[in-house]
């Protein structure tokens, strides 16, 4: 039997309880001190605040989806000799430093997680040190003790957590601080060239056409090509940073990781239009949050990123018991690598590639979110069709070979979703 106490870093007490027992039925329940304080709010759309228990498939779902998705997860397992599908006997282990606000330990554990102060609670780290990290990460291989994580082996994985001081250094929570980081430095595969230079470009064309997406940059540490996203689930007020907590629509839905693209599901438990419209009706402004996703879907399209999952969407509860709809991250035009798949994450009508949707297809989509007749005229030509038609002429970003690629494919991308778009704008 594990028992794990479920913190937040906003609450200074337990928020709640995980408990598996000897059936190996895992479960969740929320404390009486945190149901009863005001301002509360829960943890997933999946778990709302009750004084019952969570079954085991609700609970599971939502604490796998905080587990890591690289070998830190196999490196755990196979050390501590546990099965994978033990999630708080993981969670024993790698739950003190999981990426959010969120933190599963031993039960009767002080908390570890605290706001931080950049005066104070952080070690600066040099050009050669961050050399080190970037080479170490590019290569698979360990960080140095010093540059870990609290977690037992989170070194391993081709990202780290850093924070970006008011002078624009880097650096590292200072050990025992339980402070938070405010960005994320990751080493792309080699196996997508300039991964990280794409990235970056689409981030920064989301803001250009007025979504709302996370900034990132690329820049080369050595022989590798990193990005830097600022990670929206913090918050920094003066010499002040903070966690805001968060989660994404598998955990929202009650979806394990496994089940993150629609093609994965099954009737009931499946990310579709369905799914994200059920979690849009719930945050604290739905039309704001629909207008939103049905953009950025639209503008995914646009630039060949097909790889917008369950897990690539994600809310943000910044007070009161409703969440409001993440900025978007990981844009990545997944059509110009040749190793992933190019298949659409949820279906869009019909199609089920990028170049295949049409018109018809865009009007299910819409449909789905109750735009139709008018509705759907007025959105097409007013909130769609503006956001396209920069990036049909986009032609500024042109450096190289390999911006000649993605601009290429952008603009003739871009120009056809123009047409099938103004075929509704036009429809009677």
């Amino acid at each position: 039997m594990t028992n794990l106490d479920v913190w937040l870093e906003t609450f200074d007490r337990p928020l709640g309880y995980l408990v598996s027992g000897d059936d190996d039925a895992v479960r969740f329940r929320y404390s009486e001190d945190y149901l009863t304080t005001r301002g509360a709010h829960p943890i997933s759309l999946s778990l709302p605040l009750s004084a019952e228990a969570f079954s085991d498939r609700a609970t599971r779902a939502y604490f796998q989806n905080l587990l890591p998705e690289n070998n830190q997860l196999d490196q755990i397992i196979e050390r501590e000799h546990l099965e994978r599908s033990d999630v708080a006997g993981i969670l024993y282990y790698l739950g003190a430093d999981l990426s959010g606000a969120i933190s599963c330990l031993p039960e009767g554990s002080a908390p570890v997680k605290a706001p931080g102060q950049l005066s104070d609670d952080y070690d600066a780290i040099d050009e050669l040190q961050l050399l080190d990290i970037v080479e170490r990460l590019g290569n698979n291989r360990p960080l140095p003790n010093e540059l870990r994580d609290p977690s037992p082996v989170s070194g391993y994985q081709r990202k780290v957590a850093l924070t970006l001081l008011p002078d624009g250094s880097y650096a590292v929570p200072r050990a025992g601080t339980g402070a938070p980081t405010t960005h994320i430095l990751k080493v792309p595969e080699a196996s997508f060239p300039r991964e990280a230079f794409y990235e970056a470009i689409c981030a920064r064309l989301a803001r250009h056409v007025g979504l709302d997406a996370a900034p990132s940059s690329s820049f080369w540490v050595g022989n590798f090509e990193v990005i830097l996203a600022e990670r929206f689930d913090r918050r920094v007020e003066g010499n002040a940073v903070h966690r805001v907590h968060q989660e994404d629509f598998a955990q929202a839905l009650g979806l394990p990781p496994r089940l993150k693209y629609q093609r994965e599901g099954s009737p009931g438990r499946v990310f579709d239009l369905e799914s994200v419209a059920s979690v849009l009706r719930r945050t604290a402004g739905p039309a704001i949050a629909v207008d939103s996703f049905l953009r950025s879907t639209i503008f995914n399209l646009a630039i060949g990123n097909t790889d917008n999952h369950a897990k690539n969407h994600a809310l943000l509860y910044e007070g009161g018991a409703s969440p409001r709809l993440a900025p978007l991250y990981d844009l990545v035009p997944i059509t110009l690598s040749e190793v992933h798949n190019h298949r659409l994450s949820f279906s869009i009508g019909k199609a089920q590639l990028p170049d295949e949707v049409s018109a018809e297809d865009i009007a299910v989509l819409l449909a789905q979110f109750d735009l139709r007749g008018p509705a759907t005229r007025r959105f097409v030509a007013q909130r769609l069709i503006p956001m396209i038609e920069p990036l049909a002429a986009h032609r500024d970003i042109v450096e190289s070979d390999w911006t000649a690629r993605f601009d290429e494919q952008l603009g003739v991308r871009s120009r056809r979703l123009l047409e099938e778009l103004g075929k509704l704008a036009a429809a009677d």
